[in-house]
C-alpha cells in the first residue's frame, strides 16, 4: 500500500467516522479533533508500527494552538510508556535537524515556565522553521539533491519497477528522522506566521516521487492546504485549481464549512476545467461534485 492509498482510507474515516483495524490508527491520530481522547483510546500504540512520533506532532501543535497543557503530555506518556517517550526524546537529541534541543527537552512539555521561555524567542524559532521547511520543500518535494535508486538495478534484483522504491532507504531514514521537526516547524508557522509563502508552496506542490507509506508527507500538505483555505477562503482553491489534487479539495470540503456562494464558484470552476492532473491521486471531479451537492442539500 502507498501513501495515496492510505490517504483514501483517511478520507473515508473523516467522512464516515468509521473505525477499522489497527492500520487505521494513523488516520485517527492525524485527524481527530479530540487528541486527548484519541490517544487514550489507542490499543498497543507501540506495536506493530510506532505512533509516538505522530502523537508528539499533535501534542506540539496543540501547545501552539491552545497553550501549555501538561495534561496532554501526561496522557501521552501514560499511554505510550516512559521507555517509548525516553526513546523518542533520545532520537530527537541525536538528530541533526533544527529544533533538536527543543524536541529532546522533556521540561518543555511539563514545565510551563520553560515552554513560555521557549515560545518567547520568536525570531529564532521563525528563522529555524523557515530554514527547515525550505529544506523540506527543495529536498523532499522537489527532489533537489535527493538520492534515487537505479531503476535497472531494481528491475534486475526484484523483477518489478515499484515507484515507491525510487527513493533509497537512506533517504527514507533521513525523512523519518527529520519528520517530527518538520511537522513542528509547520505547526509554528501556521499558528504564528500564517501568511508565510512556504505554507502555500507546500500546499500546492505535489511530490514527484511516491509519498511515505503512511502518508505523513501528505498529512503535511493537507495541514498546509487547510491553513491556506482558512486564511484565504475557497478562492484559494479556485485560483490554484490546476495544481491541487482532487483528494485535497475533497478533504477541505469535509473539514471546513464553506459558504454556499463559495461552493457554487468552486463547482463552476471544476465543471469548466478542460483537464486536471491526477498528480498521484485517484479521485475524479465527479466525486467532488457529488460531495458538494450533498453538502448543499
Amino acid at each position: 500500500m502507498c501513501g495515496y492509498c492510505y490517504e483514501g482510507i483517511m478520507l473515508h474515516v473523516v467522512e464516515t467516522g468509521h473505525r477499522g483495524t489497527k492500520g487505521y490508527r494513523f488516520s485517527y491520530l492525524q485527524e481527530s479533533d479530540d487528541i486527548k481522547t484519541e490517544i487514550q483510546q489507542l490499543e498497543d500504540p507501540n506495536n506493530p508500527e510506532p505512533l509516538i512520533d505522530l502523537a508528539f506532532c499533535r501534542l506540539y501543535n496543540h501547545y501552539f494552538v491552545y497553550g501549555f497543557d501538561v495534561e496532554l503530555f501526561n496522557i501521552l506518556q501514560d499511554k505510550f510508556g516512559h521507555a517509548a517517550v525516553k526513546g523518542y526524546l533520545t532520537r530527537r537529541q541525536s538528530s541533526s535537524s533544527a529544533f533538536k534541543a527543543e524536541l529532546s527537552n522533556i521540561n518543555l512539555l511539563r514545565d510551563e515556565a520553560c515552554w513560555n521561555q521557549f515560545i518567547a524567542d520568536k525570531e529564532s524559532i521563525h528563522k529555524n522553521a523557515m530554514d527547515l521547511l525550505n529544506l523540506y520543500y527543495d529536498w523532499w518535494l522537489l527532489g533537489i539533491g535527493k538520492e534515487k535508486s537505479d531503476p535497472e538495478e531494481r528491475l534486475e534484483e526484484f523483477g518489478i519497477l515499484d515507484h515507491i522504491d525510487d527513493t533509497t532507504l537512506a533517504e527514507w531514514n533521513k525523512f523519518d528522522a527529520l519528520y517530527p521537526a518538520i511537522s513542528f516547524a509547520l505547526s509554528y508557522l501556521i499558528n504564528y506566521h500564517g501568511d508565510s509563502e512556504i505554507i502555500q508552496r507546500i500546499a500546492l506542490t505535489n511530490m514527484e516521487d511516491a509519498p511515505d507509506m503512511w502518508g505523513k508527507d501528505l498529512w503535511l500538505q493537507r495541514r498546509a492546504m487547510i491553513a491556506c483555505v482558512k486564511r484565504n477562503g475557497a478562492a484559494f482553491i479556485v485560483n490554484n485549481l490546476s495544481q491541487i489534487r482532487y483528494e485535497l479539495i475533497y478533504y477541505v470540503l469535509l473539514k471546513i464549512d464553506a459558504k454556499p456562494a463559495e461552493l457554487n464558484k468552486l463547482k463552476e470552476a471544476i465543471l469548466s476545467e478542460d483537464e486536471h492532473s491526477m498528480c498521484g491521486g485517484m479521485m475524479q471531479s465527479k466525486h467532488i461534485i457529488e460531495l458538494m451537492d450533498k453538502l448543499a442539500a
